[in-house]
């Protein structure tokens, strides 16, 4: 269980490191600071216990900043829909530190996993921010503090039904207001994951940081252009494909790991570094007009694995996810994606729009359509 890698790996560490500060109190501890955490170290599912250095962290007792403040509460979301919108009950981790040095040390496992999911979600901003600096989150998102990343969320798969809690998952959600959107991220509680519990992979949460950019950069935009969704082309689901393939992408770059999929999920195919195809059957179900056959991360893990290839093949990550930072704003002005104020696209029109991205660099343009066309089927036959 994920549980007994948390006290193999993790405890043994940390108890050493607070042999040698039990007896320091606990005041107000405030940011920026080091703290020691679980976080991907070079190779692959390879994670240490070392401190991180948390730029935007603001205060660690209630573990908040600039990106957002880690929250819980002990009741089920889903039955009171008034809590993610008003975000009444919603009370900080109860998290307690340790000072070592230089570095603050969690002195348990709640203030561990609030450390490291606040930490995670930096990454993603600090990264967006990195690869192109016009895209500031926190300057986009009047209200991106208030961003709430839930610690071991309780939430019903189907709440009318009386569904189970569910776990061994994380999840972004956006909830909208009269005034505003409030943007959630999920850490539910691990209870079936044998391997890097998904609060702790650093891969995954960005893959859901990754969401909320698309939702800054594309949707929102798109809802203030009253932009549509068009029925002549398989739009709905090419979207929500592309949104998870993008997520995957950029979870990559955030760990430089191809496969922390698989750090927590063994048995999935979202290795990026594992060649995959838009056959027949993926395109079908694509293009299907029913959600019963269709799993956006299937068409997404596609995606994401072109991407990766085209990045390898360039010696150039940094090139790929600019140029995907620009396709998640572009979709709504391309002329292969867009008519007036109606989306109408698939799969090769957002190649199209990607290769015309990447126009200023021959080299590159070239690269990436060779690997769309050997990837994409009959989507890449006339690109």
């Amino acid at each position: 269980m994920a549980r007994g890698l948390v006290k193999n790996l993790i405890l043994p560490s940390l108890l050493l490191l607070l042999l040698f500060s039990l007896g320091c109190s606990q005041n107000d501890l405030f940011g920026p600071a080091n703290i020691t955490i679980i976080q991907p170290s070079p190779g692959h599912c390879q994670y240490s216990v070392t401190p991180a250095y948390f730029q935007t962290l603001e205060n660690l007792n209630t573990m908040s900043g600039k990106v957002g403040r880690v929250l819980h509460s002990s009741k089920n979301l889903d039955k009171d829909s008034d809590t993610l919108r008003t975000g009444y009950g919603l009370k900080p981790v109860d998290t307690e530190f340790f000072n070592s040095g230089k570095s603050f040390v969690p002195a348990n496992l709640d203030s561990l996993f609030a450390a490291s999911l606040y930490y995670s979600i930096e990454v993603g901003y600090l990264l967006t921010k990195q690869l192109d600096p016009s895209i500031d989150l926190a300057a986009i998102i009047p209200n991106f503090s208030d961003t709430r990343i839930i610690h071991r969320a309780i939430r019903s798969s189907d709440p009318i039904r009386n569904r189970k809690e569910i776990s061994d998952n994380a999840e972004y959600l956006s909830v909208r207001t009269s005034s505003s959107l409030i943007n959630y991220f999920f850490s539910y509680p691990t209870e079936e994951v044998k391997e890097i519990p998904l609060g702790l992979n650093m891969g995954i949460m960005n893959h859901e940081f990754s969401h909320l950019v698309f939702q800054h950069l594309f949707y929102e935009p798109g809802i203030k252009r009253n932009m549509e969704i068009g029925a002549s082309k398989p739009t709905t689901h090419s979207l929500a494909a592309l949104d998870e393939g993008l997520s995957d992408y950029f979870g990559f770059l955030a760990t430089q790991d191809p496969g922390y999929f698989l750090c927590s999920f063994p048995q999935e195919n979202r290795d990026l570094a594992h060649p995959k195809y838009f056959t027949h059957s993926v395109i079908s179900r694509i293009e299907s007009s029913s959600d019963d056959y269709f799993d956006s991360h299937e068409g997404g893990a596609v995606f994401a694995s072109i991407q990766y290839e085209i990045g390898q093949n360039l010696s150039n990550h940094q090139l790929v996810g600019q140029s995907l930072l620009k396709l998640m704003s572009n979709l709504l002005t391309c002329s292969s994606t867009v008519s007036g104020n109606t989306l109408n696209f698939n799969f090769a029109d957002v190649a199209r729009c990607h290769l015309g991205i990447l126009s200023t660099d021959s080299r590159a343009q070239q690269m990436a359509r060779q690997i769309y066309q050997k990837y994409l089927g009959s989507y890449g036959m006339n690109l």
